[in-house]
């Protein structure tokens, strides 16, 4: 017997959760933090007008299970709130792109009357100290985790937190360091944030590349760069580099046809907007050298 129904929206896309179980079922998150930071904004009911459900979840069952089949995912066992999060962001971001959506790992900002993307590109190396700098320098805050995009670069949403401070289990991370300490160190303190008003369109990309450590360098990026380094901007919503739990691997949600969706997307995004790359030790050299551009 179904104990439980949910269902989560978040821009063009709903699902709907189902949970078996023998002992009531309230609510399957605690918290929403993190899908919010992943996912740009989500909201829930309680009740789901959806005819099938796009997660379920076995509760009662010994063994610790998940599979992904027929367009549903099928958990069995006890799961933590943050394992669930994960797939729920990646099964989520799947029907964002099939709906014409287009989830950047990146921030964004509207300083000096541009509409500013910084991606995380192939890595990630001081997206979020490059909108804190240019915040310094009062530009406004469009997106900080996620940007979500139509095909025609418009902002349609963006997670509007500057931190992740609390991770729900199955999320931790101990590699990740503190983000007040990061900032203490590059700048003394945070600067005042301030949201953007208004529809955007993004007129640059920024791939940063910030560490103590480098000589200062920035440039153009050609095609190539610019296609590669947003395909994989795209590709972390998908989580296949992603392990749930011991032995249980992020079922594969991405296919063909919608790689080949997401690699057009960025073909026409990037064709007439201009990428910029810039390696360079702190953030004060950055924005010397972000101004060359503008």
């Amino acid at each position: 017997m179904i104990t439980h129904t949910e269902q989560i929206n978040c821009d063009l896309v709903s699902i709907r959760l189902d949970v078996y179980s023998a002992t009531p079922v309230e609510k399957i998150l605690e918290d929403t933090t993190f899908l919010n930071y992943r996912l740009a904004g989500v909201t829930r009911q309680t009740f789901s007008e959806l005819p099938a459900a796009d997660f379920i979840w076995y509760k009662d069952e010994k063994e610790k299970t998940i599979s992904y089949e027929d367009e549903a995912v099928k958990l069995t066992g006890q799961w933590f709130e943050g394992e669930i999060q994960r797939i729920l962001v990646s099964l989520i971001a799947k029907k964002l792109f099939q709906k014409g959506r287009y989830l950047f790992h990146s921030s964004a900002v509207n300083y000096k009357q541009k509409n500013i993307l910084f991606i995380s590109g192939e890595s990630n190396r001081g997206k979020s100290m490059s909108q804190i700098a240019t915040c310094k320098k009062g530009a406004t805050i469009i997106s900080t985790e996620t940007t979500i995009l139509d095909w025609d670069g418009n902002v349609i949403m963006g997670s509007k937190k500057v931190y992740l401070r609390e991770r729900a289990k199955g999320t931790e991370r101990v590699d990740k360091p503190s983000q007040d300490e990061g900032v203490v160190k590059f700048f003394g303190k945070d600067p005042e944030y301030k949201l953007y008003e208004g529809n955007a369109n993004i007129d640059l990309i920024v791939v940063p590349d910030m560490d103590g450590n480098y000589s200062t360098f920035s440039d153009f990026m050609s095609d190539y760069e610019k296609e590669y380094q947003t395909f994989h901007c795209l590709c972390d919503y998908l989580g296949m580099h992603i392990l749930l739990s011991s032995g249980l691997p992020m079922p594969l949600f991405d296919t063909q046809e919608l790689r080949k969706k997401r690699a057009n997307f960025i073909a026409n995004f990037a064709k007439n907007r201009p990428y910029i790359y810039i390696r360079c030790a702190n953030p004060e050299i950055f924005i010397d050298e972000l101004e060359k551009y503008i």
